[in-house]
């Protein structure tokens, strides 16, 4: 069973930037007149999923994707597949395939003569050309930015690993919060992917140590930039965490 959990969180800044709701996201609702527009969407493939993606942005917000990077990824090595090729119909996708796509967000927004940014790299997975699994973040006024994450089921754990580590030595850091961690760590633990959710616990209560419990917190790690919001949120949350492994513990000795 595949589950998600959605966090909100404050990535501020000030830095002008463009939108990119784009034309590639109306051509193909012209295209599916009966398409009703919902994302992150499990069954989508990969033509509905990159154009999701360009989806206008919130009143008072611009939107910019700095990279995207497509991937077909039942070849050896992965095959990279040009955007414009998508877009433009030269590549349709197949259902024979695996795909993962690689979004590098930049968000600016400006409220009450105050400027904002945030920026966020998402990824998705697609098995046989269906959404599987995703690390999503929307963004809306004051450049705030959600959340949503639902990992691979655990025979395809290893791919979303490979694809995690492609993200972290390819594209840029942005801020990790620690509730973010431990969040998803929840999730990992009740897809009863252990190893994973104590990785999650790992590092969450590793930044969370290295606050003193000031808040906020932003400090330097060997991979990112991780921030410490209210201290209590944390801990209920690292809570819920340890719990959640727990169960998935018992669960998985009981089978």
């Amino acid at each position: 069973m595949r589950t998600g959990f959605s966090t909100v969180l404050l990535l501020a800044g000030a830095l002008a930037l463009g939108g990119c709701a784009g034309s590639y996201f109306r051509s193909y609702q012209k295209a599916h007149p009966d398409w009703v527009f919902a994302f992150p969407d499990p069954g989508a493939d990969l033509e509905q999923t990159v154009a999701s993606l360009y989806a206008p942005a919130p009143i008072g917000t611009q939107l910019t994707i700095r990279r995207l990077e497509i991937l077909r990824l039942d070849t050896e090595p992965w095959q990279p597949i040009p955007s414009d090729e998508l877009r433009s119909g030269r590549y349709v996708s197949t259902d024979a395939a695996d795909y993962a796509v690689v979004a590098d967000f930049t968000c600016q927004s400006r409220v009450d003569l105050q400027s904002y940014h945030g920026e966020k790299v998402a990824w998705y997975l697609l098995r046989k050309n269906r959404l599987l699994a995703y690390d999503h973040y929307e963004f809306i006024e004051g450049c705030t930015v959600s959340n949503l994450f639902v990992p691979a089921p655990v025979d395809d754990a290893s791919v979303e690993h490979e694809l995690q580590q492609h993200v972290a030595s390819e594209y840029p850091d942005s801020m990790v919060h620690v509730q973010e961690l431990f969040q998803k760590g929840v999730v990992y633990a009740r897809a009863d992917r252990v190893e994973d959710a104590k990785r999650m616990l790992r590092e969450g209560r590793a930044a969370f140590d290295s606050s003193g419990d000031d808040k906020p917190t932003e400090f330097e790690t060997p991979g990112v930039r991780i921030e410490v919001g209210r201290a209590e949120d944390a801990r209920a949350m690292q809570k819920l965490l340890v719990r959640e492994i727990a169960a998935a513990e018992a669960r998985l000795a009981a089978k």
